[in-house]
């Protein structure tokens, strides 16, 4: 099957606005599906331009998704371009219309002409209701081409992309746009994809192990997204049925995974503070921070994951020396001889907070971000990062190299990914 995207607008190609709608389609699309995108295209509010890409993706294309280009100003142009390049007229929808007029009393505003504008579809178009925004989905059939215009707002084509197109795509119903998409379906070759998460293992060392097993496995399209501080293998297995597809990329994915050894954290939507917080809870452990250098970023990676309080008690953000002394217990003494960046400074910080809030686990982090500061001994990007467990307490001094945002990043994911390590022996 092949499926193409439209995205409208000159805000796309000014620079204004970055395209993150297609990307998640992709990945729904491939991961729900083992269906990918053949082509994408990205026109400006020209209606020639919008009507001309709309016709040549209907000439080669299944399925086409058209985004942006729904809403009630002047420039909103995409409605009128698929009515024109289908060669029908704009109707009113009344059920759109009702949904705008409801979602516009209920938050006490004047609904305007312009918004009705956006209850405007292409005659003979299926017409689905937005639950997050006021424009709807339509759906075009043209010749032996499924048509998804859907609004490009990234909250709304999330939902209608996550909740009507990808679903349609994947399980067609039982009417003519169903029928045609599962007629397409038959004759495609399934695919199943599967992200293996690397961290400290650069984007060349990834490839130089894996490369054996992508000769093993010529039939394993293997790929590489850097993603600082990590690097993502993707595997992508084409059968000619889903168990098929399914059985060759777990075995690669098991293959893959030894070769990767330690390095490889997680797979998927697996995300390092997720695993580790999953680790934690699984031991029932907790975990305190006294972050210097890195001002907090590990606590908010941390808390950006459902249920993290279940295993995260809490960071002392310790960036003066001061506070090293009064919320992590670190001895003026040691700070005057040893200086806030060494490994003596490092380990007091986490054996200091993890004996004051009597938790099993506690990391510290002291360093140099840049871009200034630093010395002969301990240049700019150099981090101490500690670790105190039931054990004893453990310090790695680490050089990162680039821009103050990198060397925190980089510190960041180096103290969870040592952690994790520790909690999995």
């Amino acid at each position: 099957m092949r499926i193409e995207t439209i995205c409208t607008g000159d805000e796309l190609l000014t620079g204004l606005t970055s395209d993150t709608n297609s990307r998640f389609f992709q990945e729904a699309l491939l991961n729900q599906t083992g269906l990918t995108v053949r082509r994408g295209a990205v026109v400006g509010d020209d209606r020639q331009d919008i009507i001309d890409a709309i016709d040549l993706a209907v000439s080669r294309a299944d399925v086409v998704l058209v985004s942006g280009g729904l809403g009630p100003t002047s420039d909103d142009l995409t409605a009128e371009c698929a009515a024109s390049a289908a060669g029908v007229p704009l109707v009113q929808s009344a059920e759109a219309l009702r949904h705008i007029e409801e979602r516009f009393k209920a938050r006490g505003i004047v609904l305007s002409d312009n918004n009705r504008r956006q209850a405007l579809v292409p005659q003979g178009a299926e017409v689905v209701l937005n639950a997050e925004g006021s424009a709807p989905m339509f759906i075009q059939a043209r010749g032996g081409c499924v048509l998804f215009f859907v609004p490009g707002v990234p909250r709304e084509y999330r939902y209608l992309v996550g909740e009507h197109v990808v679903p349609r795509i994947k399980a067609p119903g039982g009417d003519d746009v169903g029928r045609m998409i599962a007629a397409r379906k038959a004759t495609t070759e399934v695919r199943k994809l599967a992200l293996l998460k690397t961290v400290g293992l650069p984007e060349s060392h990834l490839d130089e192990r894996v490369r054996p097993l992508a000769v093993k496995y010529p039939q394993v399209l293997f790929g590489f997204r850097t993603h600082p501080p990590e690097n993502h293998l993707k595997l992508l297995a084409t059968g000619a049925t889903e168990a098929e597809a399914s059985a060759l990329l777990e075995r690669v994915v098991e293959e893959a995974r030894v070769v990767l050894g330690p390095t490889c954290f997680g797979r998927d939507a697996q995300t390092l503070p997720g695993v580790v917080l999953a680790r934690l809870k699984e031991r029932h452990e907790f975990l305190a921070l006294a972050e210097s250098c890195t001002g907090g970023m590990i606590a908010e990676q941390l808390t950006s994951q459902s249920g993290a309080s279940d295993a995260f008690y809490g960071c002392a953000c310790t960036y003066r020396e001061e506070a090293k002394t009064k919320w992590a217990g670190v001895p003026e003494g040691l700070l005057a001889q040893f200086g806030a960046v060494s490994t003596e400074s490092a380990e007091a910080m986490a054996k200091g907070v993890r004996e004051s809030t009597g938790v099993q686990w506690a990391v510290s982090t002291t360093g140099w971000a840049g871009p200034s500061g630093g010395d002969a001994e301990n240049p700019v990007g150099t981090v101490f990062i500690g670790i105190a467990g039931p054990s004893g307490v453990k310090v790695e001094k680490h050089r990162f190299h680039g821009d103050r945002e990198r060397v925190r990043s980089f510190a960041t994911a180096t103290a969870l990914d040592l952690l994790r390590k520790q909690l999995q022996g």
